[in-house]
């Protein structure tokens, strides 16, 4: 395996394709992710192109964003290019293009394995960049989860533009303002990954007794909006409560039977709307009774703690080895808005891992798994490494 990494902040074409392509080795590259913050379309099509004229890169994706990450900085809303290209020995990689009616025309898992060429016991890990306009990501993401199961994806919502066909996407020369582009890897690399999603459980955990579609009627058989009260005014501390006024959130927890419910054991899901008449609370997903859910707030403390102690676990899993490179999906909502400081969470993953070649950007919606099952995310850190194969868990 050998991967690496390069960063521009030039405005002129000329200037960013030195910086991206000198003393670059002269390499016939298996992979390459190449994001572009703040440009043009036509300035984004065309570093793209230009990039691609000069590398020798079987597989290349990209697309145009607010803000990109690099192996030395996070930079948002302002001109850059991050690019990451790795070569593999022993990998299968298959890239793919998917519109919203191409999805929604594969109803069963045989369609998905023909539409692939790919099988669940090849272990595959997908990638994938995807437009947030044109494309139901859930549903998207439920196909996977049933037909690749316990296979990862990861990835984000492209951040470019702000309206349908403003984005834009590319997958070697071809370039697209809808639809989602990806590819696979199966073979001889581990990919393992760490989602952050910036939440603290407060008070205690509740089994949901009556819900429907996103609607929860009832925790423990009391109404949901009771419950919440109750959790607020006497389980949670006055920071907690202060945040709670701006947004409040549940964690689904993604094994019921797990004894001791903590931080990174939930899927977090904001609530959306309360009926005080009904007691009910709406959530932004779908939940089913018998599920177990804990309140959660979030904020910029939290979303440090959160990382800081994922990639602790991170490190202590791999004592005497560490990633050769790795892929950052961030939130748009995370960096200095929330933060107020620059390159926080790059600061956090470099303090735990080292140096190594990075790439990323800031999207719109960030991919990646929680309990074996992958989800959509928001104000999440969803983050790839990459590890030479060997003895290791890579979901």
């Amino acid at each position: 395996m050998k991967i690496v990494s390069r960063k521009s902040t030039n405005l002129d074409l000329d200037a960013i394709l030195a910086d991206l392509t000198d003393q670059l080795p002269v390499e016939a590259w298996s992979v390459g992710f190449i994001f572009i913050s703040s440009f043009s379309r036509e300035a984004t099509i065309q570093i793209s192109n230009e990039f691609q004229k000069r590398v020798n890169c079987a597989n290349l994706l990209g697309c145009s964003a607010t803000g990109v990450i690099t192996s030395t900085n996070e930079i948002e809303n302002q001109p850059a290019v991050s690019v990451i290209l790795m070569q593999f020995d022993q990998v299968t990689v298959q890239p793919f293009y998917l519109t919203q009616s191409e999805i929604s025309e594969r109803s069963t898992h045989e369609q998905w394995y023909e539409y692939f060429d790919i099988y669940p016991h090849e272990k595959p890990k997908f990638f994938i960049l995807s437009d947030p306009y044109s494309i139901d990501i859930t549903n998207l993401l439920v196909a996977f989860n049933k037909t690749y199961p316990l296979c990862p994806v990861i990835g984000g919502l492209v951040s470019g533009g702000i309206k349908v066909g403003e984005n834009t996407l590319f997958l070697n020369n071809t370039f697209y303002d809808e639809g989602c582009i990806g590819l696979s890897m199966q073979g001889d690399v581990r990919v393992e990954t760490v989602v952050s999603q910036g939440c603290r459980p407060i008070g205690e955990s509740y089994i949901v007794t009556y819900a429907d579609g996103n609607v929860i009627y009832e925790l423990g058989g009391r109404p949901f909006y009771l419950i919440l009260e109750e959790v607020l005014n006497k389980q949670a501390t006055d920071r907690d409560r202060a945040l709670s006024q701006e947004a409040i959130f549940i964690g689904i927890a993604m094994d019921e039977y797990k004894h001791e419910l903590k931080t990174g054991d939930f899927l977090i899901r904001p609530v959306i709307g309360l009926d005080q008449q009904s007691g009910a609370g709406a959530i932004a997903d779908n939940i089913k009774t018998g599920q177990t859910i804990q309140f959660h707030v979030r904020d910029a403390v939290s979303a440090t703690e959160d990382l800081m102690n994922l990639m602790n676990t991170q490190v202590k899993r791999h004592t005497n080895e560490q990633p050769q490179g790795a892929l950052i999906f961030s939130c748009n909502g995370r960096g200095k808005n929330l933060f107020n400081i620059p390159d926080h969470d790059l600061g956090i993953i470099k303090n735990h891992i080292g140096e190594l070649p990075i790439a990323g950007f800031f999207c719109v919606g960030e991919i990646g798994p929680v309990g074996g099952q992958n989800f959509a995310h928001g104000f999440t850190s969803s983050i790839a490494l990459f590890y030479p194969l060997g003895i290791g868990k890579t979901f």
